[in-house]
């Protein structure tokens, strides 16, 4: 072998023992285990004292084997009216201590031009007014927890419509999705993760 082929023979292999090494992949695995029990809800969702009230209210919870525990529809009736308030609307009973907040809110129209949602004690004393629509839109940011012990809570709304709305119709207009978030470990409001 001539002396120029060992001088390009020696840095080619050189080359050749490297560029595996410096795109290998090093993946190092862990494993865990997670048991999943089932535990008693914190918070009980149902219709308020005032939840149903023909044409012009009406709130629904899950029926079967566990009924209002996680989700309420309410479907409500707005005029060309300053505002509408629907008080007591949805119950909430708390069984222990939870920090409660709205993690995410949604908006597919922009005929509700503000809306509030009011949390009330059974004494029918204001624990909260949190704003979940402004200006046309849903509000974007989570909301502060606040702090509930156990008891009898409701939620009222406050809604202020964009007129002249629609002529009446049997046909839904705007709905309104919020995800509420009921920390029981701290008061911090951790966003909706991903799902």
């Amino acid at each position: 072998m001539s002396k120029l082929s060992r001088k390009i023979l020696i840095p080619l292999l050189l080359v050749a023992f490297i560029i595996p090494v410096v795109t290998a992949d090093v993946i190092y695995y862990y494993s865990g285990t997670i048991n999943v029990n089932t535990t008693s809800s914190p918070i009980t969702i149902t219709p308020g004292p005032n939840g149903n009230v023909q044409n012009y209210i009406t709130v629904t919870t899950p029926t079967g084997s566990n009924p209002g525990t996680n989700s309420f529809t309410a479907t409500i009736y707005i005029t060309n009216s300053s505002y509408a308030y629907f008080y007591q609307a949805v119950q909430l009973t708390v069984s222990s201590q939870i920090y409660l907040y709205i993690t995410n809110i949604q908006a597919s129209a922009s005929y509700i031009n503000n809306m509030w949602m009011i949390i009330q004690s059974s004494s029918g004393s204001t624990v909260a007014t949190i704003q979940i629509i402004n200006g046309g839109a849903a509000v974007s940011s989570p909301s502060t927890p606040i702090s509930l012990s156990a008891g009898t809570y409701y939620i009222s709304f406050l809604v202020q419509p964009t007129t002249p709305l629609p002529q009446p119709s049997t046909t839904s207009i705007e709905t309104v999705t919020l995800y509420l978030g009921a920390n029981v470990v701290s008061s911090t409001a951790l966003p909706l993760p991903p799902v």
